[in-house]
């Protein structure tokens, strides 16, 4: 399996890597927001980033990508008072969809959403840098956008001041939400209109990614929504993107794998502490290490099903050049020896030959490891840390803006 070197590149702008570490801190899903084997952001982020762009597990509704900027574009906003204009838009949405979930504000008025879904706006391109400078592209300069939009000068040229430029589209949806009736009490939900230009923006993304291809979907008429995972969409048309879906999946099994492997031996290595006499954070809650069992357990039932039926594809994983260019090469060395685990038939993952490699892991890359240090075990909650499959921003996000794209309204 080969993949062009293109579509796996990395690019290391601040703005880039502050999403990263928002992102990371942010899959509650996944545990305690930690990442004791450090493969998280080099690897699980690295492939969402590849198949789903412009997306963060902090989004939840689609047309926040368009109430950005309309909220930049209405007369009288500045700068200066964005944080008190959001709180009023935040109050509002809120007020008129209490029966929906993914409404910023709720609980934070004066939450900024703005810059939040400011990825998104820059990776597809409502904005973009007049002279090809992407750290151009800010909310400042947006803002400042808008006021040039549409004023020429003496001799009828348009003015050129501003650093940045809207995409014309944007400007027209931007001033139609204002122009609606129902601006004073906008809906979550994106209008037809927004909807189409959006799914155009996706299928404009350079290399076609995973989310080009969900965008042709949708606008066939087919519903992607209700996929459990990204790879079980089918990509009618789409060899590409289908491709990075499979390799996704495999590569989430042998994450996966890992992950749970780790925890098997989190537990097992707390019961020894408990048996020692000695206090650790989750003796405060009565019973949690049982809890924490219990929840293992039911991940174990699934991964058992699962690899079962995925074990035939994870030959060529078991190389480390298979890997690249995803983590750094100790991550890679050790993803394709737990592939080859795998493909050796070694499917216990509470055996001591699994909590070896993952303690040794653990060990190398953490500067707190629990598995090595009583100490730093000690401080553990007893809930599971990364044990879920990655789905690669799907369920967090891409599956919400999927079900939206599916479901306009006006």
């Amino acid at each position: 399996m080969t993949t062009a070197a293109s579509r796996w590149e990395w690019l290391d702008f601040d703005e880039e890597e502050s999403r990263q570490i928002r992102d990371f801190l942010s899959h509650q899903a996944e545990g305690e927001g930690v990442d004791p084997l450090r493969i998280g952001a080099s690897v699980r982020d690295r492939m969402a980033d590849n198949l789903f762009p412009g997306t963060s597990t902090q989004y939840t509704r689609l047309r926040y990508v368009i109430l950005a900027p309309a909220l930049l574009s209405k007369r009288g906003v500045t700068l200066e008072g964005l944080e008190g204009s959001q709180a009023a838009l935040n109050t509002a949405i809120d007020l008129a969809n209490r029966s929906e979930k993914g409404v910023i504000g709720r609980r934070k008025r004066e939450r900024d959403f703005v810059r939040l879904y400011w990825t998104a706006i820059g990776e597809w391109k409502l904005l973009t840098s007049v002279g090809g400078d992407r750290r151009d592209v800010t909310v400042e300069n947006g803002w400042e956008a808008f006021r040039f939009s549409g004023r020429a000068d003496e001799d009828g040229s348009p003015l050129s001041e501003a650093r940045v430029r809207w995409d014309p589209k944007v400007v027209k949806l931007a001033g139609d939400f204002w122009m609606r009736k129902d601006s004073k009490s906008p809906k979550i939900h994106c209008t037809k209109a927004e909807v189409d230009y959006l799914l155009d923006r996706w299928l404009a993304l350079a290399e076609e990614p995973a989310l080009a291809a969900l965008a042709s979907q949708v606008k066939a008429g087919r519903v992607v929504s209700k996929a459990a995972y990204p790879w079980d969409v089918a990509m009618t048309g789409h060899a590409r993107a289908k491709d990075d879906l499979q390799r996704a999946k495999a590569i989430s099994m042998v994450c996966w794998t890992a992950q749970l492997a780790y925890n098997c031996a989190l537990v097992g290595r707390a019961r020894k502490l408990e048996a020692d006499s000695a206090e650790a954070a989750w003796q405060k809650k009565a019973g949690q290490l049982d809890a924490m069992q219990e929840k293992l357990d039911k991940l174990l039932g699934d991964w058992q099903k699962a690899v079962v039926a995925e074990l035939s594809d994870l030959g060529p994983w078991t190389k480390e050049e298979t890997w690249e260019p995803l983590g750094d090469r100790s991550a890679r060395r050790f993803l394709a020896a737990c592939a080859q685990r795998l493909v050796d038939g070694k499917r216990d993952l509470t055996s001591r030959d699994w909590a070896d490699s993952v303690r040794k892991r653990e060990n190398s890359v953490n500067p707190a490891p629990k598995l090595a240090h009583a100490t730093h075990l000690a401080t553990w909650s007893g809930t599971p840390e990364m044990a879920n499959r990655w789905d690669f921003r799907w369920k967090a996000c891409v599956k919400a803006f999927m079900f939206d794209a599916e479901n306009p309204h006006g």
